[in-house]
């Protein structure tokens, strides 16, 4: 059976914000926060606010279907956005966001962007968001508002993740990948961090997010990879300018950060490690507070790079995630029973936008150890079947497996949506 990596149980969450459709504030209410004073790591007292402020017009949106995006204009109920193609939209419902400090980009994203692809199948774009969305959980725990350039599997411009900064006004901006193809076997891990090469604050988030994934990477035991140089650098192409668009578009300090390399088999079978995310995560956040916090220097910048990078989506290229319906179906009900060895599934899901087009097209059962036990395959919409149930038999899970989850896709956006967790009989 595949292996579920466990960066991947965090997408089971993604949706979890989908379907929000309240009646926005009007622009401009005055509206009161208590936000409580935090600690950083470095243990210095940082207070965020603990008085009365008014948030003015929102700098960005979450879309009825949990969508992140950047606004460009509002007034009164209604708001100007940008989609994540770059097209402008007029909306009304949504839940505003009237501050963000950091911006969290997982590179790559959608059928055609899969990043790089590891053993197993396991593609970049998947790892990449799992890693983002568990340092945007932390933030939020923090009191550092973030804002994700996607929560989902589709693609976005390299243009429109920048424009997406510049818009919510972000203080940094760090981007998330997993690195290709081989390089040398090392004792340490191969982070790559590519900083602004005129910009020092650039230099300085970078330095902190590799001291702080490289002490956490070495915890683990893996046969790691790395290149010569790596470390903390600058990349120029042939015109003498930043080689990586989200260095050299953004105008906040821009960190593109590669934790590892999915190449790698060793590496890659690492991101299926449940422990892995978390980790990462929390070193990147802690690295993130830091930089905001202080004025703590990290890991200093090395000999650069001359590379002209092939190009990355184009608009012409870029297809919509939907703004209004859920981007992945749910799973509402789901039925075990036991047939000696192995178990039968009955598994109750809704999509409501099922169409020719776009409907769930699959659900599968995932054990608590991260395996994936059985999958049902759905071939076409059930547009007048909502909610459907349909049935798996003959599922072998060891005896040691307890728990299951059972999770839909989407034929479009992939796996995600609100899961059911069961007891084994």
């Amino acid at each position: 059976m595949q292996r579920l990596t466990g960066l991947l149980v965090a997408l089971m969450l993604v949706s979890a914000c989908a379907g929000v459709a309240v009646r926005p504030s009007p622009v401009g209410t005055t509206t009161t926060t208590d936000r409580v004073e935090t600690t950083s790591p470095a243990g210095d007292s940082v207070p965020n606010s603990t008085t009365t402020t008014t948030p003015g017009p929102p700098v960005a949106w979450i879309t009825p279907s949990g969508v992140p995006v950047a606004v460009t204009s509002a007034d009164g109920e209604t708001v100007e956005v940008m989609t994540p193609c770059g097209s402008p939209v007029a909306l009304t419902e949504g839940t505003p966001v009237h501050e963000v400090d950091v911006v969290i980009d997982p590179g790559h994203g959608g059928q055609i962007d899969t990043g790089a692809v590891g053993e197993g199948g396991l593609a970049e774009k998947e790892i990449n968001l799992a890693v983002s969305l568990a340092i945007h959980d932390l933030l939020a725990e923090r009191g550092i508002p973030s804002f994700l350039t996607r929560v989902g599997d589709y693609p976005i411009p390299i243009r429109t993740r920048a424009a997406y900064s510049d818009l919510v006004d972000a203080r940094a901006i760090v981007s998330i990948h997993h690195n290709a193809p081989l390089a040398a076997a090392s004792e340490i891990p191969g982070v790559e961090i590519f900083v602004q090469s005129d910009t020092p604050e650039s230099a300085r988030l970078g330095g902190l997010i590799y001291e702080r994934t490289m002490a956490t990477l070495s915890e683990f035991d893996v046969d790691w990879v790395r290149a010569p140089d790596a470390g903390v650098m600058t990349v120029l192409n042939s015109e003498g300018e930043d080689a990586y668009g989200m260095v050299r578009r953004p105008a906040a300090p821009s960190a593109l950060v590669e934790l590892g390399y999915i190449a790698n088999p060793a590496e890659a079978r690492l991101y299926t490690n449940p422990a892995y995310a978390p980790a990462v995560s929390a070193a990147v956040a802690d690295a993130i507070e830091v930089f905001l916090t202080s004025d703590e220097m990290g890991s200093p910048l090395v000999q650069g790079r001359d590379f002209d990078p092939a190009g990355g989506v184009g608009r012409d290229q870029c297809i919509e995630p939907d703004l209004e319906l859920g981007l992945y179906p749910d799973v509402v009900d789901v039925s075990v029973s036991r047939d000696e060895a192995s178990f039968d599934f009955d598994v109750t899901v809704s999509s409501p936008y099922d169409s020719p087009n776009r409907y769930a097209d699959a659900w599968r059962v995932i054990g608590d150890d991260g395996q994936i036990y059985g999958v049902r395959e759905l071939t076409h919409d059930h547009a007048n079947e909502q909610p459907f149930t349909r049935s798996l038999s003959g599922v072998d899970i060891p005896e040691s497996v307890d728990t299951v989850t059972v999770q839909a896709r989407d034929l479009v956006y992939g796996w995600g949506g609100e899961t059911v967790t069961v007891r084994l009989p």
